[in-house]
């Protein structure tokens, strides 16, 4: 596949992936080759070993194996599977958030398993690539780690230099690289513990590990987590971003205000996720998802972005609301059909749940991610089926 030029919708946060992102993944099945070779028996296992693991990480994840990142054909599964599509992922969010850290600052990265977001950064802001950065992945495996080192090495060559690459085994090690500019968790959060209700003046799993994660920042900096799209990860999202706006953080994204979520992920209702088309990978990714019978039709995530003080990597949160009248809509869902030929997405906003109407047209129209400016109708309508406040808005 041809890649794209890059371009960006504006507000939105996910970008059509960069030239730089797209050569870079390229690469990686040679770079593989070098670094990770697979003996024989992996080699002709590989496909099978990429829908076990898959099956453990959703529907089957408490027979999760507690070491499956140390085991040869897990391992080779994760390289060549699941760490492509997750720079990918990474990747696409990092080119549509407003953050850019200074010389000199410092990155924890909890769960880092082969250095994702690493990777994912360094394919992605080649404007910091010249500047001195200490990068601290922190993470269980050590053949993940060590693995994730030489692709690194791999993709940035000898400008890679330029940024300190430390690997740790044990959570507590970050105490000795604090305090930090970031902290970065992917794919981390899950499998702390699962989401529940907390008693009354109860500290959650998320409440805990939010105050952990203060003692390890500098008062101006950020939090960036990332997490799978499903309902229960956005809980978990959910909870630490109450526990944050508790404590003074800011949501930086992808929330458009700080009042109540619309989309808590309760059951039988909406959970705050994005899907995108992905439709801008290397050949040999697509090919080799279709091979292992595991293709991908949308690349989905939840994620939380946080901030606190001026000067913190965060360059902006999301910008006031213009007028009274008008408000911020942060689109959430893909486009459907709704009665009379009309189009819907689903959206939030400081009104709470918001159903985007449109007039059926052949554009694609705001896709999820993109920030909107809407007008709030004078006398509330609310849609039967989800409650939403329904807002009219134009292609």
């Amino acid at each position: 596949m041809t890649p794209p030029a890059g371009r960006s919708r504006p507000g939105t946060l996910f970008p059509e992936a960069s030239h730089d992102l797209i050569e870079g993944l390229a690469k990686v099945p040679d770079l593989l080759k070098r670094i990770q070779p697979l003996k024989e028996k992996h080699r002709k296992a590989l496909a099978g070993s990429v829908r076990r693991l898959s099956t453990f990480l959703t529907v089957e994840r408490d027979s999760l194996p507690a070491d499956y990142m140390t085991r040869p054909e897990y391992m080779a599964a994760y390289l060549h599977y699941f760490m492509p599509w997750n720079i990918y992922r990474q990747g696409r969010l990092l080119m549509g958030l407003d953050f850019s850290l200074k010389a000199g600052s410092t990155v924890l990265d909890f769960g880092a398993g082969p250095l994702t977001f690493l990777q994912a950064m360094w394919l992605t802001r080649p404007h910091m690539r010249s500047n001195n950065y200490q990068y601290v992945g922190i993470d269980r495996s050590e053949p993940g780690l060590k693995a994730g080192r030489k692709l690194f090495e791999g993709l940035a060559g000898e400008d890679g230099r330029n940024w300190k690459i430390i690997t740790e085994r044990q959570l507590g090690a970050a105490r000795k690289f604090a305090p930090a500019d970031l902290i970065v968790a992917g794919n981390f959060i899950n499998e702390l513990s699962p989401p529940r209700a907390a008693a009354i003046g109860e500290a959650t799993a998320e409440d805990l590990l939010l105050q952990r994660w203060e003692g390890l920042l500098k008062p101006d900096a950020a939090i960036l987590v990332i997490e799978p799209g499903t309902r229960s990860s956005a809980r978990q999202l959910v909870r630490l971003r109450q526990a944050a706006l508790a404590t003074g953080w800011q949501v930086a994204a992808p929330c458009s205000h700080h009042e109540e979520c619309a989309m808590p992920g309760t059951r039988g209702g909406p959970w705050c996720h994005f899907n995108f088309i992905p439709q801008d990978i290397p050949e040999w990714l697509f090919k080799f998802s279709r091979r292992v019978k595991l293709p991908k039709e949308r690349a989905s995530l939840s994620f939380l972005l946080l901030k606190r003080g001026e000067n913190c990597p965060v360059k902006t949160v999301t910008p006031p609301t213009p007028a009274k009248v008008e408000g911020l809509v942060r689109v959430i869902s893909e486009t459907f059909e709704l009665p009379h030929g009309r189009m819907g997405r689903y959206g939030c906003g400081e009104k709470g749940l918001i159903l985007l109407e449109n007039a059926k047209t052949p554009q694609p129209g705001p896709q999820p991610g993109d920030l909107l400016t809407v007008t709030w109708p004078e006398k509330d309508r609310r849609d039967a089926k989800s409650k939403a406040i329904i807002v009219s808005a134009t292609e």
